[in-house]
């Protein structure tokens, strides 16, 4: 999977993708991965959207679910 920065122009693939989700204020899953742009090769963590069905794998074990503090 390949998408465009808007801002920079990099052309990033995902390389590595977590089993680490969160939601967002709507409740949509957002997944953490790593990409690498593959004009320059910068890597970067990005938290990307994922299907609903990844919500899924927080009830066998695959992924956990990410939880905030505020301090």
């Amino acid at each position: 999977m390949k998408h465009r920065h808007p801002f920079t122009g990099h052309d990033f693939k995902i390389v590595e993708r977590s089993n680490v989700l969160q939601q967002d204020s709507m409740g949509y899953p957002l997944r953490l991965c790593i990409c690498q742009c593959t004009k320059c090769g910068k890597t970067e963590q990005q938290w990307l959207d994922t299907s609903e069905d990844a919500l899924q794998e927080l009830d066998d074990g695959r992924s956990v679910l990410l939880e905030w503090t505020k301090v």
